[in-house]
């Protein structure tokens, strides 16, 4: 045989071979479907926990606009609670997006839900102490507020575009 022959003969081993590995790791839509069914609940019990946060925070609202004292502090100690359990809930949602093992073309997506958990993790942690600071001296770290607010907002903003996409996937 030819050096050429051969030379041919190797590239074409090469590329079959190359092809059929990238064949055998291209995920199935069952994996894709499995993920979708793992990672949709995680979703839903997220925007129940934010639902019920921003429902506390408008009660809080509400009666410190228009409240008395005592509607103020018993409505900033219930927001207060409700923080505390969102916190947790959060917490628990980011273990179990840890926990899931994305097919390829889902990794952009769980990245965010991650990102998006981590941000509101630390955003509420910050709100937390903030308002756990105002019951206990009668003033808290605006700054603190505020960088708790900026974190909130772009989870937000990270987990619309995490649902988008989650949506794109299972349109696909």
């Amino acid at each position: 045989m030819s050096r050429k022959f051969i030379s041919i003969l190797i590239v074409v081993l090469v590329l079959s071979a190359l092809l059929v590995a990238g064949c055998s790791q291209k995920p199935s839509t069952a994996e894709l479907q499995t993920y979708i069914e793992q990672a949709l609940p995680i979703m839903e019990r997220h925007t129940e926990t934010t639902e019920t946060t921003n429902q506390a925070n408008r009660a809080f609202l509400r009666a410190y606009s228009s409240g008395s004292q005592k509607e103020i502090i018993e409505t900033l100690v219930s927001y207060k609670d409700t923080l505390e359990w969102a916190l947790n809930r959060v917490d628990l949602e980011l273990l179990d997006f840890k926990a899931l093992t994305p097919p390829p073309q889902a990794m952009n997506v769980n990245s965010l839900m991650i990102d998006g958990l981590l941000k509101e993790q630390a955003g509420l942690t910050k709100q937390l102490s903030y308002y756990s600071s105002v019951l206990r001296y009668g003033f808290g770290n605006d700054k603190e507020l505020d960088d708790g607010n900026k974190l909130l907002f772009d989870a937000q903003r990270i987990w619309v575009r995490a649902k988008n996409e989650i949506q794109d996937l299972t349109q696909s």
